[in-house]
């Protein structure tokens, strides 16, 4: 493969590792001040009402930011592995790909049910929830195939 490309695939990974660094950080400060209420324009959280979906729903929100991102920055470190041992697809991020996609999912449900902590909505379900994680799920797919089909040309050759 070309240096060039090899060059501008690391520039991308450093880049989304700095962007899940950066996204880390602003999660722990959205939970700190907003939901936690340190912030002085923060609403606090009424938790008489509704207690148990309002935990469901920060429950689902920080696994679901702490999933992603971790696997995020796994992915990054095992493109970044491969491409120092020549493998553009390393077969390690495979299942991550798989896992991904089901972390999305569950990080876009407690997101966008974020406003039931503060009782404005009950519970919604809008299209991105299901829409982003298929996308997910496809790719994952397409990298499986890639994955393997590097896997077999380098046996070949």
């Amino acid at each position: 493969m070309k240096d060039k490309t090899l060059k501008n695939i690391r520039s991308c990974c450093y880049f989304a590792l700095a962007f899940c660094v950066i996204w880390a950080g602003v999660t722990v400060r959205y939970l700190i001040a907003d939901v936690l209420g340190y912030d002085s324009w923060a609403r606090p959280i009424d938790w008489s009402e509704s207690t148990v979906l309002k935990m469901i729903m920060l429950t689902l929100y920080i696994v679901g930011a702490i999933s992603m991102i971790g696997l995020c920055i796994k992915a990054v470190l095992n493109t970044l592995k491969g491409l120092r041992e020549n493998t553009v697809f390393p077969k390690s991020n495979v299942k991550l790909m798989f896992w991904i996609a089901l972390a999305d999912f569950v990080y876009l449900l407690g997101f966008s049910n974020l406003s039931v902590l503060w009782n404005d909505i009950l519970f919604q379900l809008p299209h991105n929830v299901f829409v982003t994680p298929f996308f997910l799920l496809f790719f994952a797919f397409m990298y499986k195939v890639a994955a393997d089909a590097v896997e077999e040309n380098n046996l070949t050759v």
